[in-house]
């Protein structure tokens, strides 16, 4: 555990796993236009209200779906980054507000795109769900313009387990950048997925219709490390029910993003600092050129890295499984361009001015 994590108060302890996976890459298509279908979140949730603001009951130390809350958690690690700011408010689409440029890029290739039961997302809603480039550039809030990973039945996860070389596991997508995502002071990335505030109609009102994910980054493309996560969610969740946000920490799907809100999970490079990959030089926190979403089916049979059951709505049908709408940069490497104009720049002291410097600093030090 980092010094950083340790600061933030003991936000989690264990170690991520360290994964492989192959490049398979799909080129980067044509970002399709948003679309307005209504989709099965809005029939679970009966009505959800783009002007829902109430507050909800709040047990645990993380951020909640959106923003902190100052009065239940004003000093959480994990607070959502708007995807949206402007007038009308921060996380707020529309009336006026534009994308938040405090992203200073977004995903630009599908390297893989293995969801569980490609035929059956093919087969729903006339495929709407199907298209990988959808996680491609800006967020838009819009939370029918998602790729969906899939969810598992009890029936699948077992036969999945029983003989993973001829059984699919659960759905995964993985994206690259136009340049590569660095390790900054603070979250350095965020993700979208489509999370939903319930006004009631399923689950508790106020808490988030969430399907999660566990991210991992790579800097090969071939070694991956996944941020350490936690779920303090006590029970398993029905179909199309909800959680508090406020009981997960650094797993993708816990922010809200549709239905006028748009709130980014971020990630913290600096939460991987330890890691053996990371520090047997295998991942390069300087240089992540791949982030990974692996969905969770949220029975409570796969664990957090506390090793406790994480539970999300399950099972899910349709669209079910993480549904990805975007993954927005926050610190990104310099340009080639940026990178030697520094250099010139340093040049200029010369190595004589940069020793008078060190003098008067020691000076200053005695």
């Amino acid at each position: 555990m980092t010094d950083r994590a340790s600061d933030a108060g003991s936000r989690f302890t264990g170690r991520s796993a360290t994964c492989a996976g192959e490049i398979c890459a799909l080129g980067m298509p044509e970002r399709r236009a948003e679309v307005k279908t209504l989709v099965a979140w809005n029939v679970a949730i009966v009505v959800t209200s783009t002007l829902f603001l109430g507050s909800v009951a709040s047990a645990g130390p993380y951020s909640t779906a959106m923003a902190n809350d100052p009065a239940v958690n004003p000093g959480a690690p994990d607070a959502g980054i708007p995807g949206f700011v402007g007038p009308e408010g921060d996380g707020i689409t529309g009336n006026g507000n534009v994308v938040n440029p405090q992203f200073v890029g977004w995903a630009t290739v599908v390297v893989a795109y293995d969801p569980f039961d490609l035929e059956a997302i093919q087969n729903y809603a006339n495929g709407l769900f199907a298209h990988p480039e959808k996680a491609l550039g800006p967020v838009t809030g819009n939370h029918a313009d998602v790729v969906c990973l899939g969810d598992m039945t009890a029936d699948e996860l077992a036969a999945w387990r029983a003989n993973p070389a001829t059984n699919h596991g659960p759905g995964r997508i993985t994206l690259s950048f136009a340049r590569a995502i660095t390790n900054g002071t603070g979250p350095d990335f965020a993700v979208f997925e489509n999370g939903l505030i319930s006004q009631g109609g399923a689950g508790a009102a106020g808490q988030l219709l969430a399907e999660l994910a566990y991210v991992e980054v790579s800097t090969n493309g071939a070694d991956f490390v996944r941020f350490p996560s936690v779920s303090q969610t006590a029970s398993p969740v029905a179909p199309y029910g909800t959680i508090d946000s406020t009981d997960v920490y650094n797993l993708a799907g816990k922010h809200a993003n549709g239905n006028g809100f748009s709130w980014g999970t971020p990630f913290d490079l600096n939460d991987l600092a330890d890691e053996p990959a990371v520090v047997a030089g295998l991942v390069d926190l300087a240089e992540i050129h791949f982030v990974r979403m692996v969905d969770i089916p949220g029975d409570g049979s796969f664990v957090d890295s506390l090793d406790q059951p994480v539970y999300d709505a399950w099972p899910t049908w349709g669209s079910g499984g993480l549904d990805l709408e975007a993954v927005g940069v926050l610190h990104q490497v310099p340009e080639p361009g940026t990178l030697a104009a520094v250099a010139a720049a340093l040049g200029t002291l010369g190595l004589g001015q940069l020793v008078r410097l060190r003098r008067r600093h020691n000076r200053r030090d005695g």
